[in-house]
């Protein structure tokens, strides 16, 4: 899957909006190119995305905020 194939899928028309579904930085997205594939484990999160799952990955850091006790 390709950069473009991977934003038509999720009806993404920008790359911020790429990055920020995958919780990457657009710098990060903008270095896969228009011609190559993306890497595989950003293909199976984009397709987890699609069929609206969340990847165990964006699963994971959105658990890592915790409130702290106030001392």
């Amino acid at each position: 899957m390709t950069r473009q194939e991977a934003m038509k899928l999720l009806g993404y028309k920008k790359l911020i909006q790429l990055a920020d579904g995958l919780q990457l930085t657009t710098s990060a997205i903008a270095q896969w190119r228009d011609d190559e594939d993306i890497p595989d484990i950003r293909e199976y999160e984009i397709r987890e995305l699609a069929a609206g799952r969340t990847p165990k990955r964006l699963l994971k850091s959105s658990k890592q905020t915790v409130a702290r006790p106030n001392n």
